[in-house]
């Protein structure tokens, strides 16, 4: 045996058997630690709830994300509806509305996606200030993803709240297009990886996403998708001559189920057209949730079709209904059963169902300017399915309407300047 054998054999010997008890449980404490604390779990805070530990930045080439990434379909601040090729979502205003309350809503859905995103971002979106979907936008395009968003920065730039979010986005990363036109930058879409797209009349703010009654579409329809992308790059270069999207790739879609989609971009996309086609074509119902409505085309449709026993109702935005060319006073007097609406807030959807078959949805207001000069996009729906979804939306809202409880004031503005 040798010399160094000898001497550790006989340290050995010589360690107390409580010294090696004391070794044996602080090696035990560690290693459970490590476990329990570190890379096998995370360790509870003094609330007891997990800690999500910081995204990590890495070099490594980057994936596109799974295939139909599952949608949020469960929400206690919105109205949640699947179909066989969408998820639809409608806002649940709760009145009064407090700042602290700000969960549960349509933006934890959009925040879900965007999550998830491994690659590209780009949205259009008028509004921008909501902090759930700013955070999630900076999150994104600081772990790598290439995230462009355009934003009509001239229609909200008096806001500190939007320009401090518009601010805090590009130091993030955000490559942001400020779109400065008299005209405005009025849509609301997201496309998420090429793959998802996010569609509708709710702004990326608080007052769109808990306050305003909003209908958002969630859709994963590649022929759709190449159409919000074509757009997109359309306005991300500042409408340029040369640039993409000026005509739509795919403007009619058919499912292998018989829906058909039908897909306008304003302006001067042809979107008043094809709606007064619709209104024109009604053979018993037609029902109308608007903003604004100052189109005296769709007006006259509509008062012609009440004449001929084809059923019509509207729900308007009450702070809307006494506008210079406001044509809710002329449907009224012509026995037209319209309704100002019932939020305490403000009624912000923009839709149409018609015949319990066809539905209008997007961001286009029912007036000139979003037809003749404004940046819009429409789908119009041919699908009983989700028209009864729009029609049971519509229900909520006329029997809100018919029994207000804010009286004839509105308590708050709206926070964001349409037409």
């Amino acid at each position: 045996m040798s010399k160094n054998s000898r001497s550790a054999k006989s340290s050995a010997r010589g360690i107390s058997p409580f010294i090696l008890l004391a070794g044996v449980l602080i090696t035990f404490a560690l290693v459970g630690g490590y476990f329990l604390f570190g890379r096998g779990a995370t360790a509870p805070p003094s609330n007891g709830n997990p800690v999500t530990p910081p995204a990590v930045i890495t070099d490594a080439p980057l994936t596109a994300a799974p295939d139909g990434a599952a949608p949020i379909t469960q929400l206690p601040r919105a109205n949640v509806v699947s179909g066989d090729w969408y998820t639809l979502y409608f806002t649940k205003p709760t009145y009064p509305e407090k700042a602290a309350d700000r969960n549960g809503g349509v933006d934890v859905a959009i925040v879900a996606d965007i999550d998830r995103a491994q690659n590209t971002i780009d949205a259009a979106v008028f509004d921008f200030r909501l902090p759930s979907l700013v955070d999630a936008f900076a999150r994104a395009a600081q772990r790598g993803v290439r995230v462009r968003l355009v934003t009509d920065y001239s229609a909200n730039k008096i806001s500190a709240e939007y320009t401090d979010a518009i601010d805090r986005l590009e130091k993030a990363g955000v490559q942001v297009m400020r779109d400065h036109r008299s005209a405005l930058m009025h849509n609301k879409f997201a496309v998420i990886d090429n793959q998802v797209l996010w569609t509708g009349s709710m702004n990326f703010t608080p007052n769109d996403v808990y306050r305003n009654n909003n209908n958002m579409l969630r859709l994963a329809l590649p022929e759709l998708v190449a159409n919000y992308n074509a757009r997109f790059e359309r306005l991300f270069q500042n409408r340029a001559e040369n640039a993409p999207g000026k005509q739509v790739p795919n403007p009619k879609i058919t499912l292998t189920d018989g829906v058909t989609i039908e897909n306008y971009f304003s302006p001067t996309g042809g979107v008043q057209r094809a709606i007064l086609a619709k209104l024109k074509a009604a053979k018993k119902s037609i029902r109308v949730t608007a903003f604004t409505f100052t189109d005296t085309a769709m007006a006259n449709v509509l008062k012609a079709q009440a004449k001929a026993n084809i059923t019509v109702q509207g729900v308007f935005e009450t702070r809307n209904n006494g506008a210079v060319g406001a044509e809710y006073d002329n449907l009224k007097s012509a026995g037209l059963d319209i309704l100002p609406d019932g939020n305490c807030y403000t009624l912000h959807s923009k839709t149409m169902v018609i015949d319990d078959r066809y539905v209008v949805m997007g961001s286009y207001n029912f007036t000139a300017s979003a037809e003749k000069s404004n940046d819009e996009n429409v789908l119009i729906i041919d699908d009983p399915q989700i028209a009864k979804a729009y029609r049971d939306e519509f229900k909520r809202l006329y029997a809100q309407a018919q029994a207000p409880q804010c009286g004839d004031t509105k308590t708050l503005d709206l926070g964001e300047t349409e037409q």
